[in-house]
């Protein structure tokens, strides 16, 4: 029997055989034979029943302990979540973290209720062209006019005059003569000298000397010097590659202005060389990427460079960025420059490249755009 199974049950029970004895005594001086048996019979069956009785209201009462114990355990864990962290079990724990995990995972799907409805790919475009419009590149709206320098003054020195002679190669065929004649020139800071160590620094034969020509030309720091480096740049002798881009390097005075008089001057031969030579100098890549830096001073420079390129018919690189480059943002700045220097023979690529696709639906709208009559560039 149940009532077996606990103390209480036990104390129970020896109540009942103790009413039984006490009634079976009473029967036992009241009557005799088989009205004893029936009188013990009875209270037997009444003393069961009022154990039965009294056993269930001690167990309807331990249940409703229990009950109240466990709903205070549960207040008091909300109310301490830290104490019930502490006294966690590892599982317990264990669960806690995937479910946070499995959370986390939802977020990231999409499954969050909170992101639910929300495009995460078109937010991400969005900021993208949001942060694209905000590059230096997109508040310049056309090509400004380079600033004035000061000219160096002429020279006219008996010693420097004659240097200028022995510094020409095609009639002084001494190396040693020239170098001399180098050393003269570098002494001396005048309109005259700097044009005859630039034709030194390109024109000789000797790979030395113009890579010594290239190296006193970055001394004088001056703006006529640009072009020479440039070219200098795009040398055949690694030699005086590697002075070039020294050089290049080292000048101090604004390289947009520098860009700008080369890309406004008027000979068609001088525009096509230095293009070329940026080209082959690898300065044409360098300038894609800085059309989207942050800073105006960069920003600037590659525009007035890839102007020059335009102009002088150098757009290959250029168009084939649009085709295989990876970034959007410098696709987007490179059309962006081809509506400030307008080109017919580049209107014309572009439209060939519209027409052929292989690029992205975005790129082929700005190109539409651009090759329209009137059309803003993009932004």
């Amino acid at each position: 029997m149940k009532i077996l199974n606990s103390p209480k049950s036990a104390i129970l029970a020896g109540t009942v055989l103790i009413l039984a004895s006490e009634t079976l005594a009473q029967g036992a001086d009241s009557s005799s034979g088989g009205s004893l048996l029936w009188v013990f019979l009875v209270g037997l069956i009444v003393a069961l029943a009022i154990g039965a009785v009294v056993t269930w209201k001690f167990n309807q009462k331990d249940a409703e302990r229990e009950n109240q114990g466990q709903s205070g355990d549960k207040e008091s864990a909300s109310s301490n979540p830290g104490e019930r962290a502490s006294d966690s079990s590892p599982s317990r724990r264990g669960s806690s973290k995937q479910a946070e995990e499995a959370r986390m995972n939802e977020s990231l799907n999409g499954a969050n209720p909170s992101l639910q409805g929300i495009d995460l790919d078109d937010v991400k475009v969005k900021m993208e062209k949001i942060r694209f419009e905000r590059l230096p590149i997109n508040r310049i709206e056309e090509l400004r006019s380079p600033r004035p320098f000061t000219a160096l003054p002429p020279g006219e020195e008996e010693e420097l005059l004659k240097a200028l002679e022995e510094s020409d190669v095609e009639f002084v065929e001494d190396e040693e003569v020239r170098d001399a004649a180098l050393d003269v020139l570098a002494g001396s800071r005048t309109r005259n000298s700097v044009d005859a160590i630039a034709q030194m620094a390109i024109y000789d034969i000797s790979a030395t000397l113009r890579s010594k020509a290239v190296g006193i030309l970055a001394d004088i720091d001056h703006e006529s010097v640009f072009e020479s480096v440039i070219l200098s740049c795009a040398d055949p002798s690694r030699e005086v590659r590697a002075a070039g881009a020294k050089a290049l390097f080292k000048l101090s005075f604004n390289r947009t202005d520098a860009w700008l008089r080369l890309f406004e001057c008027e000979d068609t031969y001088r525009i096509s060389q230095a293009a070329k030579a940026a080209i082959e100098a690898d300065f044409v890549g360098r300038s894609l990427e800085r059309l989207v830096h942050k800073d105006v001073a960069y920003a600037s420079e590659a525009l007035a460079l890839i102007a020059l390129l335009i102009k002088a018919g150098e757009t290959d690189e250029l168009l084939d960025y649009l085709v295989r480059g990876e970034k959007r943002d410098v696709k987007l700045a490179l059309l962006r420059v081809f509506r400030i220097v307008e080109s017919e023979e580049v209107v014309g690529k572009l439209k060939e490249i519209a027409e052929t696709g292989g690029i992205s639906e975005e790129i082929i709208e700005e190109v539409r755009k651009l090759t329209e009559n009137g059309a803003p560039a993009p932004a």
